[in-house]
């Protein structure tokens, strides 16, 4: 008999939901044509040596690829955007002069589930703004991922904005062995502030680091920020960071975004971010609705350097929230869990 069942991970999306995810989407384009980004359409495979410059090495291990009949070409399915809007930045530059603002929507595949239950395959909406930096281009992108989840019906969203580097600086100055490091990124991602201590108490930093390397665990909520002030008293390195997210806020505040938490111990992404970074979790849905930040160094590797920031709307888990707050939960579950679609 024939299995009509599907791969692993992926899953037929029926008239209903389709419905959702598309008005959704539809949303959302319109919020980000309002914001002056202009949407592209992409090519669901890359060459893969295309992939490789655009992800870590972590996130490689994701990427489904395979040889092409006709050419002979290993290529990959994308297992994100982000990196194809970076390679025909540098590609085109005579259509796409900086700065450029551009938006997308579509699917992206990983090679596998993230978590159990986790789809391999995620229904995406986004902007990039590439060839602007410094606050005012962070105060942007934070805008209008507030203006795009209030036009869906998602502003009770909380906003969240970390940084990429500041988490490093305290564990460079702490001093730890390679190993050490690791483990200090695993407690870090369980919040566990024993087990950072328990690794302070091991590593050959100086004493003001290694002292400041369990309160990473507790920068998030109410107060992060004024915790985050003194521990920079002990690593001044990481002020650089700090001062960065508290420039983004303050023009983001002043342009209308209020209701903005932050966590600067926040340890997960896809590896090539270098400064702000944000996410949105909205009551309902299983995991972060949107995530997103900058990656000054991405564009280089394409042969066109040049800051660029921009965040993603994971449709699925939006569609999630926006069912569950209007009581439309099917047989759908929620599932744990703070993932970034990015």
């Amino acid at each position: 008999m024939l299995d009509l069942s599907l791969p692993s991970g992926l899953r037929d999306l029926l008239p209903d939901h389709s419905a959702h995810l598309a008005e959704l989407s539809a949303k959302l384009q319109e919020v980000f044509s309002r914001f002056g980004y202009r949407r592209l359409f992409l090519p669901t495979l890359e060459r893969l040596d295309v992939v490789e410059r655009g992800l870590s090495a972590a996130a490689l291990a994701d990427v489904m690829k395979f040889v092409e009949p006709g050419s002979g070409e290993v290529v990959a399915i994308r297992p994100d955007i982000t990196p194809q809007i970076a390679r025909l930045y540098a590609a085109r530059p005579d259509a796409l002069p900086s700065p450029a603002r551009l938006c997308y929507d579509g699917p992206v595949l990983r090679a596998r589930e993230a978590r159990a239950g986790r789809p391999r395959e995620v229904y995406q909406a986004g902007v990039e703004l590439l060839g602007a930096g410094g606050p005012s281009a962070d105060a942007e992108a934070l805008v209008v991922l507030a203006r795009a989840l209030e036009r869906v019906g998602l502003g009770a969203a909380v906003l969240e904005v970390g940084h990429a580097r500041f988490a490093h600086a305290v564990i460079d100055a702490a001093g730890l062995a390679p190993k050490g490091r690791a483990a200090a990124w695993e407690a870090l991602s369980r919040k566990d502030e024993d087990a950072l201590a328990a690794l302070a108490r091991k590593a050959r930093g100086e004493a003001g680091a290694r002292a400041a390397l369990p309160e990473l665990a507790t920068l998030y909520g109410d107060g992060a920020l004024t915790r985050a002030r003194k521990l920079v008293r002990e690593v001044p390195g990481a002020g650089t960071a700090l001062g960065q997210v508290e420039a983004a806020l303050k023009i983001a505040r002043r342009r209308g975004v209020k209701d903005v938490s932050v966590d600067l111990g926040e340890t997960r992404g896809l590896g090539y971010y270098t400064g702000v970074t944000f996410a949105g979790y909205a009551p309902g849905a299983g995991s972060a609705v949107a995530a997103g930040g900058r990656y000054d160094e991405l564009l280089a590797r394409f042969g066109r350097p040049g800051p660029a920031i921009g965040f993603a709307v994971d449709l699925e888990f939006a569609t999630q929230a926006l069912e569950r707050a209007n009581g439309r939960t099917g047989k759908r579950t929620a599932r744990s869990g703070r993932s970034r679609p990015r």
